[in-house]
């Protein structure tokens, strides 16, 4: 009984003592406030109309239907000799794709 009173003093000790972090906001000048922007409908379609983003989307849905093959072959036991590179490539071309639609919207 007396350590749960003295487990409350400690936790309210702890509550009191920690600081929180406070916000930094400029009350006076609002409009220097840093804002996460967001890229707006029309810069997404510009974005997603460029050639080389659609040409690294067909070629990303196509190696990811010809890993999904391999997968199923490896069921019966057979290793496809370039799988690894094929994750590789699947690697670089989602992360470049992802990279390019969320270009606008992390930047101020």
């Amino acid at each position: 009984m007396r350590s749960s009173g003295c487990l409350c003093l400690l936790l309210v000790v702890l509550l009191v003592a920690v600081p929180f972090p406070a916000q930094n906001v400029n009350p006076m000048h609002p409009e220097e406030i840093e804002v996460q922007k967001h890229a707006s409908p029309e810069d997404m379609r510009a974005r997603a109309g460029s050639v080389q983003l659609q040409k690294d989307a067909k070629e990303l849905a196509g190696r990811c239907a010809s890993v999904s093959e391999d997968m199923d072959r490896m069921k019966q036991g057979l290793l496809s000799k370039d799988l690894l590179e094929k994750l590789k490539r699947l690697e670089k071309l989602s992360k470049r794709v992802r990279e390019e639609l969320s270009q606008g919207s992390t930047a101020p």
